[in-house]
C-alpha cells in the first residue's frame, strides 16, 4: 500500500483513492483536491493509494481510510459489509454524473461487432471493474453470447492502461474499458489503430464516501467542501482540472439501486 502526506493519527483524515490508474498518476490527480479539504477542515487529509482493488476493499473493511473515492460496483459491494455513507458524486468533462464502458479492438482486425467475439481473447481490467469488466459482462449477455463459454478472458490486467495496450499490441484480440480512459492513451499509442465496437449503458458515476472511522461533524464538513467545488469557479478550477472532474453533485444510496440489479445478474454482488 502507498501512503502520501504526513499527519498525527489523530488528525490525520486518510482519503482511499481507487487504484484504476498509476499511483503517481493518481497521487498528482488528486493532491490539490486532498490539500483542499484540508485546507476545509483544518485537518491533515492524506491520500491513501493501495496497490490493487482487493487491498482497497481490505483497507475499507479493516478501517484504514476515513474517506474514500472508488467505482460505483465497488461501492455498492462495499455497502454490504461496511457502513459507510456516499456523500458526493462526481461529475466529469465528459459523461457527467454517468460513466459507461466501451469494448474496443484493432482497427485492422477482423472482429467487427459483438458477435465476432466468439472464440476471441479478451482482456478486461478486474473482476470488481465496474466500466472495466461488469458492464461489458452485461453487455455481452444481453448480445446473445455466453459470457462464461464464447471467448476466453484473459488473466485481468489490473489497468484500463494495460487492458488497450495489450488490444494494440495484438496480446488480445479485444478488451473492455471505460470510454474516458481510451483519450488518456493518446500519448503512448496510436488512437487511430483502435476501434470501438460496443458502448455499455450508462450508470451512476464514482461516489466519495465516509467510513464508519469519520465522525459526523468532519463528515458534514467535508461534504459541503465537495459540494461548493462548481465548473467556472476560479478557485474550484484547478482542483477540479487536476482531478478530470467538473464538480460534486448530491447523492443518496438509492441511487445505486439499479446497478445493484445489474451487479447481481452478472454475478459480482
Amino acid at each position: 500500500m502507498m501512503w502520501f502526506g504526513q499527519g498525527t493519527a489523530s488528525a490525520e483524515i486518510r482519503f482511499g483513492m481507487l487504484p484504476r490508474l498509476s499511483a503517481m498518476e493518481l497521487h498528482a490527480m488528486f493532491k490539490p483536491l486532498a490539500e483542499y479539504l484540508s485546507r476545509e477542515t483544518g485537518e491533515k487529509v492524506s491520500l491513501v493509494i493501495p496497490k490493487d482493488f482487493e487491498a482497497f476493499k481490505a483497507a475499507v473493511r479493516a478501517g484504514q481510510m476515513d474517506l474514500a473515492f472508488a467505482n460505483s460496483l465497488v461501492y455498492v459491494q462495499l455497502k454490504k459489509e461496511v457502513s459507510i455513507e456516499p456523500l458526493a458524486l462526481s461529475s466529469e468533462p465528459k459523461s457527467g454524473t454517468r460513466f459507461r464502458g466501451i469494448i474496443i479492438t484493432r482497427k485492422d482486425s477482423p472482429i467487427m461487432n459483438l458477435q465476432d467475439l466468439k472464440g476471441k481473447k479478451l482482456s478486461f481490467v478486474d473482476k470488481d471493474s465496474a466500466a472495466g469488466y461488469i458492464f461489458q459482462m452485461l453487455l455481452l449477455s444481453k448480445a446473445g453470447l455466453n459470457v462464461h463459454r464464447d471467448f476466453v478472458t484473459l488473466p485481468f490486467a489490473k489497468k484500463h492502461d494495460n487492458v488497450t495496450m495489450a488490444v494494440f499490441s495484438k496480446a488480445a484480440d479485444a478488451g473492455g474499458i471505460r470510454e474516458d480512459d481510451l483519450d488518456k492513451m493518446k500519448d503512448k499509442v496510436d488512437l487511430s489503430q483502435i476501434r470501438i465496437i460496443g458502448y455499455t449503458d450508462y450508470f451512476p458515476n464514482w461516489p466519495v464516501f465516509s467510513t464508519p472511522k469519520l465522525d459526523k461533524a468532519r463528515e458534514a464538513k467535508i461534504k459541503a467542501a465537495l459540494l461548493k467545488l462548481k465548473p467556472n469557479d476560479p478557485q474550484s478550477e484547478k482542483i477540479l482540472a487536476a482531478a478530470r472532474l467538473t464538480g460534486f453533485g448530491p447523492v443518496a444510496d438509492r441511487d445505486y439501486d439499479e446497478l445493484r440489479k445489474a451487479a447481481k445478474i452478472a454475478g459480482a454482488l
